[in-house]
């Protein structure tokens, strides 16, 4: 089983969220371990069976569903009292089950956010870091859904992106029949 290790000191994780966290109450995060001496701790995950979600094989629909299940990653992590601003929110953080998009098949890797950044700001930055500026569909669809973002509207984001993951899964039955 392979095991990915991490470790950071200045920075004070409560008590509570290590202990969900280490006890895998949250579902949406990577199995882990946390170790803390003093300032300093150590990160142990394992991830099993998943692997880091490759972004290079995904199309503007892949992206968008990416984007609709870390919504829903966050409302259940908020849930379980660990919200977005606890923990960064990077495609490199995200792991996945034969790199589906899905939120039932995708975790996060829990590392802390000592910055503290709000669940909006995040999603335009994960946005950012996910577009391809040479696919002009997937280009407009995500500027589109990182300036509602920039709004604070968290709902009208979710709006959105079910809208346009209806209207492409609705071409695409169009298409197939």
């Amino acid at each position: 089983m392979n095991t990915l290790k991490h470790g950071m000191r200045g920075h004070h994780i409560p008590a509570y969220i290590e202990e969900i966290l280490t006890h895998n109450y949250c579902p949406y995060f990577v199995r882990m371990t946390m170790v803390r001496e003093g300032d300093s701790y150590s990160f142990s995950y394992r991830p099993g069976n998943l692997k880091r979600l490759d972004l290079t094989s995904l199309d503007a629909y892949g992206k968008l569903l990416l984007l609709r299940s870390v919504m829903t990653i966050n409302e259940v992590t908020r849930n379980y009292l660990i919200g977005a601003e606890n923990y960064l929110i990077e495609p490199e953080l995200i792991y996945s089950t034969g790199n589906s998009t899905l939120a039932k098949d995708l975790k996060v890797l829990f590392y802390p956010d000592i910055r503290r950044i709000g669940f909006p700001q995040k999603m335009m930055h994960f946005t950012e870091r996910i577009r391809d500026e040479h696919r002009r569909d997937e280009n407009e669809l995500l500027t589109i859904f990182r300036d509602i973002m920039e709004t604070d509207d968290i709902n009208k984001g979710k709006m959105f992106l079910d809208k346009q993951i209806l209207r492409i899964e609705s071409r695409s039955l169009k298409k197939a029949g």
